[in-house]
């Protein structure tokens, strides 16, 4: 099931959980209470857990996501309404073919780094010469795991937990949830944007994990091998 679907846009409760750090239990919860009190619908879906099981979780359009969060903390929030934006573009850009062979795969894995060397040449026309060296640097270091998830048709959720499973990202609750572990970082498959927001007036700092071009090449090729993308030797 696609929770991202370009024609009316959700974001699952399971979903919701992962980026806020709250029990799946208690989300489902305050969806419920809130639905009740707008007297909305429940839009149920479901969701693979990390051994493979269906289970249950609901579906929140834009709008009642953000009547849900809104009693939130600042930090949340703000995790929340990223996310959407992430959602927003990724509605207007071009679906791509999922990889079924290797070959394929090490194809898109190069269709990948190409588009990031011609955004590096867009940037290096377009920026100021005193800007330059700063985007630059936000190019080189990847683009986000829930784009780089679109594209291999695994839809963000199922890769997050994927790579928690596999020890590639933290699982550990808090600031440091969903991001590379350092060995991967080392060896340049992973980066980390750091940003700056407030909150209630006070500095705070957030998080985003990044996967390179390297990364994707080598993330594709190991889920051909494991079989989680349908491959042949080449």
């Amino acid at each position: 099931m696609n929770m991202t679907a370009l024609t009316n846009q959700v974001m699952s409760s399971i979903e919701i959980a992962e980026l806020t750090g709250k029990r799946h239990d208690n989300v489902m919860a305050d969806i419920r209470r809130m639905l009740a009190e707008i007297q909305s619908p429940e839009k149920s879906g479901d969701y693979q857990d990390g051994r493979g099981r269906t289970q249950p979780c609901l579906l929140l359009d834009k709008e009642e996501t953000i009547c849900l969060v809104s009693g939130y903390s600042a930090a949340l929030r703000i995790r929340i309404i990223r996310r959407w934006q992430e959602l927003e573009q990724q509605a207007h850009q071009p679906a791509m073919m999922i990889p079924q062979t290797l070959p394929e795969a090490l194809r898109l894995a190069a269709e990948l780094a190409e588009q990031n060397m011609e955004l590096e040449r867009k940037v290096a026309l377009d920026a100021p010469a005193v800007a330059f060296a700063k985007q630059i640097a936000s190019v080189e270091k990847g683009i986000t795991l829930s784009a780089f998830a679109k594209t291999v048709g695994l839809g963000p959720t199922k890769l997050f937990s994927m790579l928690r499973d596999r020890k590639i990202l933290m699982s550990c609750r808090g600031e440091r949830w969903n991001l590379p572990m350092q060995e991967f970082v080392d060896r340049g498959y992973f980066a980390t944007r750091e940003s700056t927001f407030d909150s209630n007036g006070e500095k705070r700092i957030s998080f985003t994990p990044l996967i390179t071009g390297k990364g994707q090449q080598w993330l594709v090729e190991r889920f051909i091998r494991e079989g989680v993308l349908r491959g042949v030797a080449a």
